[in-house]
């Protein structure tokens, strides 16, 4: 039996479905063997159960039976299914309708899970759990990675962490619709990060690239600075074209560097990406 799946009894019905459904919606789904619709809706409903994360749960009342609960409602075919929230019956629908019909139905009665984690995600962020916020509003994104609202929360705990190469790229797909006020501010903290982030010493070994004779050796260096600035990506790539060409330059302290800066970056899919650059060269 899978969690927040019940048949229900005369005897568990008060606790599952009226005390349940106070924690969160319960859909009562009246049914009987002898009826072909529900032996297709029963499965169906299932699947949206396991779609939603359980967001709801499911409880299946057999009418041949539990007489004295189909009495009680006055259940007259089947199926018939119920919506309970806080203890009672808000909507409900009878006889063979259509997937969507059903998908609707439970979407307007039960909470969106990747809007539940964003707020789980934001109150993280409010206490100043920046590192779990970032892993629960991760989670919201791949739920739904469409929401331009949790994307913004996502690029707003990036920039706290300071990662605003993770942040940026985020706010740079917003759509000019969902350009709101918590937009606009994140997009000045952006520009505030990326000036900050433009050192002297970043502008002076910038300058000396364009003419230096020994570039690999400025790259070195600007690969390390940028690292300090948090400018990991832009790090990575300068030390990986250097180790293409020299895998063993600097008697191996550029290949030392990038281990280090693949062990203490935060960055997953960054790190995923230069990891296996670094072992194709390797290997």
């Amino acid at each position: 039996m899978q969690a927040n799946s019940y048949d229900v009894t005369v005897s568990t019905f008060p606790q599952i479905i009226i005390e349940g459904s106070k924690e969160k919606p319960v859909l009562v789904v009246f049914w009987s063997p002898q009826c072909s619709v529900c032996a297709t809706l029963l499965p169906f409903l299932d699947k949206l159960h396991n779609e939603n994360n359980q967001a709801f749960t499911l409880a299946r009342i057999n009418c041949d039976v539990e007489q004295q609960i189909v009495s009680h409602f006055g259940v007259q075919s089947v199926p018939s299914v119920f919506m309970f929230v806080d203890g009672q019956g808000v909507d409900g629908f009878a006889g063979e309708q259509s997937e969507e019909f059903i998908r609707m139905f439970i979407d307007k009665h039960t909470p969106d899970p990747s809007l539940e984690l964003m707020q789980q995600g934001q109150t993280l962020f409010a206490q100043g759990k920046l590192s779990e916020a970032k892993t629960i509003i991760i989670q919201a994104t791949k739920l739904d990675a469409h929401n331009n609202e949790i994307k913004l929360a996502l690029a707003q705990v990036y920039l706290a962490l300071g990662d605003h190469e993770s942040a940026k790229p985020i706010l740079e797909v917003i759509p000019m619709v969902d350009q709101n006020m918590i937009y606009h501010s994140l997009i000045s903290q952006l520009q505030l990060a990326l000036q900050s982030a433009q050192t002297p010493e970043i502008t002076a070994l910038e300058a000396q690239l364009e003419t230096a004779q020994d570039k690999m050796a400025i790259e070195y260096q600007l690969a390390i600075q940028y690292n300090q600035a948090n400018r990991n990506s832009e790090a990575l790539a300068l030390l990986y074209k250097i180790l293409v060409v020299d895998l063993g330059y600097e008697n191996g302290e550029a290949k030392k560097t990038m281990l280090d800066l693949l062990a203490t970056i935060e960055d997953a899919s960054l790190v995923s990406e230069y990891r296996r650059k670094l072992y194709s060269l390797l290997y």
